[in-house]
């Protein structure tokens, strides 16, 4: 495995855009924050109370160029060259590695259920939204 001209480095940097813009809108109050903040079971001072938003926004970021990088590179493997077979791709990483992992940690965390849900849906959308980069800008 090397690394490869053939990912598009735009569309990994425009897929982690997007994906902080989307989070930006699905927690905030118009949409699941504050079913977030309800299953977060912690009060909005509390949280804000040791926020670091560089640091928070930032690893953030970097973790989403590394997810969608990922996923370009296994489009690449798997020569997904449409939306379809791009969002198909995305569901499979978020349903094999994220959703289960975050319900892992969430029953050993004795996180609720309905967190899971939330940032659940919040990555779902994410990985299909990739997928349909991905596939679309190949």
């Amino acid at each position: 495995m090397t690394l490869s001209s053939d990912v598009n480095y735009l569309a990994v940097l425009v897929c982690a855009i997007v994906a902080m813009g989307i989070g930006s809108f699905w927690y905030s109050p118009f949409l699941l924050g504050k079913m977030w903040l309800d299953s977060m079971e912690k009060s909005e001072e509390e949280i804000r109370k040791d926020f670091k938003p560089i640091k928070t926004y930032g690893i953030s970021f970097i973790s989403y160029l590394i997810i969608a990088y990922s996923i370009a590179r296994l489009t690449i493997y798997v020569n997904a060259t449409t939306v379809t077979e791009g969002m198909r791709l995305g569901f499979l990483c978020w349903f094999g590695f994220t959703l289960t992992t975050m319900t892992i940690n969430a029953l050993f965390e004795g996180k609720s259920l309905r967190l899971v849900l939330v940032d659940g849906g919040y990555h779902l959308i994410v990985f299909l939204v990739y997928g349909i980069i991905l596939g679309a800008w190949r």
